[in-house]
């Protein structure tokens, strides 16, 4: 018996898209035997967004591609789109595996059409709510979520959510919702969290000068005094979850002192003589005060890198596609050999 074979024809129209620190790669392609084309858009974790209409011409394909990208409100907003809609597929699925009580729907949940939009305070004090409910003990506190999200968001790597997701709810047997009566509950707590997400990756990538960290202010005598201690805590086990591609940072002097009053404030295995450097309100406000410069320079630190790997990733899937003498898709013009498909220069 003869293996069937699926000849496909790619258009020379395919091309990738970097920016905002992601890299999208579009494929336009048909059957050797079909006169319609295929779009497809991946970004560099392999999430594929596929679309269903067919195009009579390459071209049209691409201008399509184009326009969606841009009506999305950029790459990074189509990235996170993607993956946030793939999220909710994978916790779908989970759900279904479940014993499912019967309970009336709730009509607020999310649906990937609007994990863009930002959590209101309403949202954000029922996602608080929710999140003690799943697991008061081992579970993140909504402050500590977003010191976590933060961390994340600025990182070296892209960590795919169905890392950290685990780590959000406390679970350590790999599972990745915690337990809960409804497939609306899981998609609706999956979205505020997801939203909460994408919000801070925008914050940082569209207005660069304001922080808006989640954290509670709690009233003294003489003035309101923030309480960064579990937003901090958060962001180190941010870093720890991908500790071993933060260690060029954490090693290099001007990252040290990035890091340290985030560190002082929640490092849970710091020495023990750090005690003395925020037993008082008055050092911890010293030390709080300093993590929104922290957090700017950190995240600069990391985006050229995060933009390299991104095009080395895409490239290197391509490289079946590309020949050595082409020009290479990440767009800097020198041929393929010389650049992405080079195995040493990281550019």
């Amino acid at each position: 018996m003869t293996e069937e074979t699926y000849d496909l024809i790619h258009s020379p129209l395919q091309r990738t898209l970097s920016g905002e620190g992601h890299t999208l790669e579009i494929a336009i392609y048909r059957g050797a035997d079909e006169p319609d084309w295929i779009l497809e858009i991946e970004d560099e974790t392999g999430t594929s967004t596929v679309f269903d209409e067919r195009f009579a011409t390459d071209q049209e394909a691409l201008d399509t591609a184009l326009a969606e990208i841009e009506a999305e409100g950029g790459i990074h907003s189509f990235y996170a789109k993607a993956q946030a809609g793939a999220m909710v597929s994978e916790a779908e699925m989970f759900a279904k595996l479940q014993a499912l009580k019967k309970l009336p729907p709730i009509a607020t949940a999310t649906t990937p059409h609007n994990l863009m939009a930002p959590l209101s305070e309403e949202e954000l004090d029922e996602l608080d709510g929710l999140l003690l409910e799943v697991d008061a003990d081992q579970g993140m506190t909504l402050d500590t979520l977003d010191g976590f999200l933060h961390a994340i968001a600025i990182g070296p790597e892209t960590v795919m959510p169905s890392q950290w997701l685990p780590k959000v709810w406390g679970l350590d047997d790999g599972g990745m919702m915690p337990p809960m009566d409804s497939l609306e509950q899981v998609t609706h707590l999956l979205g505020l969290v997801m939203r909460h997400y994408n919000s801070i990756i925008s914050y940082l990538e569209n207005s660069p000068l304001l922080f808006a960290p989640v954290w509670p202010t709690y009233g003294h005598s003489t003035s309101d005094q923030d309480d960064a201690e579990g937003w901090a805590n958060g962001f180190t086990d941010g870093v720890k979850l991908n500790l071993a591609s933060w260690q060029p940072l954490l090693r290099d002097p001007q990252g040290q002192q990035w890091y340290h009053p985030i560190a002082l404030l929640g490092d849970e295995d710091a020495p023990p003589e750090w005690d003395d450097l925020i037993r008082t309100p008055e050092q911890r406000a010293k030390l709080t005060a300093q993590i929104e410069h922290s957090v700017r320079q950190m995240r600069a630190y990391w985006l050229p890198l995060r933009q390299a790997v991104a095009e080395r990733q895409t490239a290197q899937r391509m490289s079946a596609k590309v020949g050595r003498n082409e020009p290479c898709p990440c767009g800097s013009g020198k041929k393929f050999k010389k650049c992405c498909g080079s195995p040493v220069d990281l550019h």
